[in-house]
């Protein structure tokens, strides 16, 4: 309960528009605390509304290794988190974490964006044919963005 008090505490304060978990790979006890951590926003809806990233520190200590990169991404997957491994001592992969939570930022606010009505003033508007030409847009969409590049897995940060 002690989790989720300063987790709630800190997104009442500060409204974040993103949320870092971060564990150490060679700490099972903190890869319980970022579990505590994300059920807390899984149940409060954050993790639906706003952008979550679970990462795994330390990659850099291969030989130490406690917690394995397929039970970070399954936590991620789960909890519909993206996930990456880094290292702040040798970079290992911080920047594409910087870039990827800007990233993700961005995205979740295109996205709500797109999903606010617009106020249409012309006559096609709740017509038959505005329906169809929506539903024309929407699977065009989809075509054209079926790239195997932007693919939906945890862990690549350049998408939803």
């Amino acid at each position: 309960m002690l989790c989720a008090n300063k987790v709630e505490n800190s997104l009442s304060t500060y409204e974040p528009h993103a949320c870092v978990v971060i564990y150490s790979i060679v700490a099972r006890a903190s890869f319980q605390h970022a579990e505590e951590t994300l059920n807390y926003l899984w149940r409060e809806g954050y993790t639906q509304e706003k952008s979550v990233i679970v990462v795994g520190n330390k990659a850099d200590l291969a030989r130490s290794r406690v917690i394995t990169t397929n039970e970070g991404k399954a936590l991620a997957v789960a909890r519909d988190c993206k996930f990456i491994e880094t290292s702040s001592g040798i970079q290992h992969n911080v920047d594409e974490l910087l870039v990827g939570i800007l990233k993700q930022i961005r995205l979740r606010e295109s996205r709500d964006k797109k999903k606010k009505p617009k106020k249409e003033n012309n006559k096609l508007h709740g017509s038959k044919t505005s329906l169809s030409l929506n539903i024309a847009r929407e699977i065009l969409q989809k075509i054209c963005m079926n790239d195997i590049s932007k693919s939906k897995s945890c862990e690549n940060l350049h998408v939803l």
